[in-house]
């Protein structure tokens, strides 16, 4: 560079020295300018009008001055850095005249306002208190539980994914179907999650299509096993319906039809049937009459009883048990059933025909023993001619028997029954019986008077 350009480059810094020179003493006026002004006396406000145009305006002063209090060190420093740089003065140069270096100052306070955040942070850092033993103790426990909750979760998810398929299904208790024929109503599968199988499993629809099914469950086994287990509905009665019967379970469902009762199932007489379908339950126009049937049969099962060859629940005040097609057990209305059948079996196996001689007809009424303790017996008119009705008592060591032709009166005396004390008679085709009291060891205990009825 020549000395001219030299001389030429001097003197356009002095002129734009001039030229900032000139422009800073200008904004040096006017903010005088605005100084003073402020310093006049303020006028007085008007009075406004609104008390709630007031109140709003008082509100949002207050906030302006909050936030002006609540500004950090950074955000100070920097409005007032944005103040320095439009009062920056110029500087000489070396080369003569003066210049003003906006760029460098900018970077200046940009690397103060970091070196005061780096500050504020580190203060803000230091003001926290150390947590006390509670607070660490409690913070463990969120840890830990946070902890398992996500094991759990992760758990469940491949449980119920990848884990726990299903390789086998094992059926328990069934003896009249196969295990294609529960499974396909099962809704149950291979292959498939065992917790899901058992939850999406429908036992229900099993009983509903399959008679002699009367429940099913369905659970499994980890690791990969599905569990269904049925109870079968037992054949307990037949109905006759026309030329065959209806094999009915103890609950009053219908479980199949057959030409002939060759199983000797106890006859069911319960009046006119309308729905005869398989897997249906008989409408008996009555809701407790399945209850009864139950009970009856669990009676039976409990206490020994077989050869019962009729069951007669037409009339449920009147309800009739035919033993061996030889004694109508009349059981009245539907309660204490087990008591009375219990009392019937031992009248009839230890006072009517304690041989077992199947020679016995008639009808035996326990339908009030179970309120006043008394039973009625009373032989049949008619004997079948196959049969011979015995003429004496049978003797034994504990008694003696004695017939009396003209007048038809049986006399026992000293039959051992309960600590081989008491007196049975009867006289002519009526009766009526004390029955006592039932006793755990299987007999009964007190006076057994038959007293006679003239004819």
């Amino acid at each position: 560079m020549d000395s001219k350009d030299k001389k030429q480059l001097a003197k356009q810094r002095r002129e734009a020295a001039r030229q900032a020179q000139k422009f800073h003493k200008e904004q040096e006026k006017q903010n005088k300018k605005s100084s003073a002004k402020s310093k006049k006396k303020p006028a007085k406000k008007k009075k406004s009008v609104s008390k709630i145009q007031d109140a709003v305006t008082e509100r949002s002063r207050r906030q302006r001055a909050e936030r002006r209090q609540n500004l950090s060190r950074e955000e100070k420093f920097r409005r007032e850095g944005k103040e320095k740089l439009k009062n920056l003065q110029p500087h000489d140069s070396n080369a003569g005249g003066y210049y003003i270096d906006e760029y460098s100052e900018k970077q200046r306070l940009e690397k103060r306002a970091k070196v005061i955040r780096k500050q504020e942070r580190e203060v803000i850092r230091r003001s926290k208190k150390p947590l006390t033993a509670k607070q660490v103790r409690l913070r463990r426990i969120l840890v830990s539980v946070g902890i398992a909750a996500a094991v759990i979760v992760i758990g469940a998810v491949l449980s119920f994914t990848v884990l726990f398929k299903t390789e086998k299904i094992d059926i328990e208790g069934d003896i009249y179907y196969t295990e294609e024929q529960i499974t396909a109503f099962s809704n149950v599968t291979l292959q498939q999650n065992i917790f899901l199988g058992a939850w999406n499993s429908t036992p229900e629809e099993i009983v509903k299509n399959l008679p002699y099914v009367e429940s099913a469950n369905i659970g499994f086994a980890v690791p990969d096993t599905i569990t269904i287990r049925i109870k079968n509905a037992v054949p307990t009665y037949v109905v006759k319906d026309g030329n065959g019967y209806l094999v009915v379970s103890s609950k009053g469902r219908i479980l199949d039809t057959t030409a002939d009762n060759f199983e000797n199932l106890v006859v069911l007489t319960c009046g006119e049937i309308k729905n005869k379908s398989k897997g249906e339950y008989i409408d008996f126009g009555d809701d407790s009459v399945p209850d009864i049937l139950d009970s009856v049969a669990k009676s039976f099962a409990a206490n020994g009883v077989d050869k019962i060859t009729g069951f007669d629940i037409s009339d449920l005040s009147q309800i009739v048990i035919n033993y061996d097609n030889r004694i109508n057990i009349n059981i009245g209305l539907p309660e204490d059933l087990d008591y009375k059948i219990k009392t019937a079996f031992t009248i009839i196996n230890e006072k009517l025909d304690p041989n077992h001689t199947g020679q016995i007809y008639g009808t035996l009424d326990v339908s009030t023993c179970n309120k006043n303790k008394i039973s009625h017996y009373k032989p049949s008119e008619t004997i079948p001619a196959t049969t011979e009705q015995p003429t004496t008592a049978p003797a034994g060591e504990n008694g003696s028997g004695e017939t009396n032709e003209n007048t038809g009166t049986n006399e026992w005396q000293g039959n051992d029954y309960d600590d081989n004390a008491g007196t049975n008679e009867w006289q002519d085709n009526n009766a009526d019986y004390d029955n006592g009291s039932w006793q755990d060891g299987g007999g009964y205990a007190g006076e057994y008077d038959w007293q006679a009825e003239a004819q």
